[in-house]
């Protein structure tokens, strides 16, 4: 790619001169993280931690929406209603169809950055803190006792995070389901009807 934007190879050379400072090191962390990435992504680390209060989320969504309607239903009625994401995709076709849902949906996006960072800064903490200590364990390094003091508090004030951002996820998707109520009762009723 840097090839093709240069006009002249005065200006290539340049570029290859300033990658002589690289050393192996500096590309073998660049590396290494890169597949700690692609480890992390495709193992889907972040649902150990994340899914659990992604549930409270979706379930304070599913019972919010079937509320007003509960009497309608029995309880076999009623779960089957709930189970898997048909109350869940209701919700979305109302955000994706009413722009003033949608203009709220643009909050809960930026919230929902903040909630899933700080889930990924929980459990990216915890792995540092926890490779730290064993080579404190085995070197026993005043800096990596440190390091390891230091990314368990990080950890943990990251994790109090992750409760916050769910709450203030659940205050924000309360906003959206009140005016969906408000605005789209019949409409709303006429969809979860037809799951039975």
């Amino acid at each position: 790619m840097i090839i093709f934007i240069q006009d002249d190879f005065s200006g290539l050379f340049k570029i290859i001169q300033s990658l002589h400072g690289i050393n192996v090191q500096d590309i073998l962390v660049v590396g290494l993280t890169i597949l700690f990435g692609v480890i992390y992504h495709a193992g889907s680390f972040r649902d150990l931690l994340w899914n659990q209060y992604h549930k409270r989320v979706k379930d304070n969504i599913k019972e919010e929406l079937l509320r007003p309607f509960m009497n309608e239903f029995d309880d076999n009625q009623q779960s089957i209603i709930k189970s898997g994401n048909k109350l869940m995709n209701i919700f979305y076709s109302f955000i994706d169809n009413d722009r003033s849902l949608s203009e709220k949906a643009n909050r809960v996006r930026f919230n929902g950055l903040i909630w899933t960072s700080s889930v990924d800064a929980t459990i990216i903490a915890a792995f540092g803190s926890f490779i730290f200590l064993i080579r404190f364990i085995v070197n026993k390094d005043g800096y990596a006792i440190c390091m390891c003091i230091i990314l368990v508090v990080l950890s943990l004030f990251c994790w109090y995070l992750v409760e916050l951002t769910t709450r203030k996820h659940i205050a924000l998707s309360n906003e959206q389901l009140e005016a969906i109520i408000q605005l789209h009762r019949s409409d709303l009723g006429e969809k979860i009807r037809v799951l039975i």
